[in-house]
């Protein structure tokens, strides 16, 4: 049976808004907090409640800053294998009529996508960490909310603004 599934966000509300590192950008940025109701739906019937959920999204990409888009080391490591192994398939692969044309392409194309992944694995090296990155980045100091542009008030430390309500962090 086909089972259609997933997530509803409802009412997002911007909540606050810093200077952050967006991975997918993989430039600084500025990010937005949104905040919103999760409900997890089953044939869009929401179902079951998870409650709310704050998440920071990038004003320039719009997807989230922290999740990175990225292939790992490790899964291309284990690429890696795939492909030596591949080779090896290939060449103990024994040679019978109509199949000489797959057997060589695999003979050729493993041992060269290995290659190429070698070559990329030690050139490329691994990147710092998210909190690496955010110590480099300076903390906003905007006095005018860059949404409604309305002068930002201070209250208890914390900079808002009176018209959207939305938090400089």
């Amino acid at each position: 049976m086909f089972l259609i599934h997933g997530t509803y966000h409802f009412r997002p509300k911007r909540v606050a808004f810093r200077n952050d590192y967006c991975l997918p950008c993989a430039r600084p940025r500025r990010s937005v907090q949104i905040r919103t109701f999760d409900a997890e739906h089953i044939f869009w019937i929401p179902l079951v409640p998870i409650g709310f959920r704050n998440r920071w999204y990038c004003t320039v990409c719009e997807r989230q800053t922290d999740v990175n888009v990225r292939t790992r080391r490790g899964f291309k490591w284990a690429g890696l294998l795939i492909l030596l192994m591949f080779c090896a398939a290939g060449w103990a692969a024994p040679m019978e009529a109509g199949s000489e044309v797959p057997i060589w392409l695999l003979r050729i194309g493993a041992p060269m996508g290995a290659a190429l992944l070698i070559v990329h694995l030690f050139r490329t090296r691994g990147e710092p960490s998210r909190k690496e990155q955010l110590t480099s980045i300076p903390p906003a100091t905007d006095m005018v909310c860059p949404f409604c542009e309305v002068d930002m008030m201070m209250i208890s430390s914390k900079c808002s603004c009176p018209k959207c309500g939305i938090v400089r962090l």
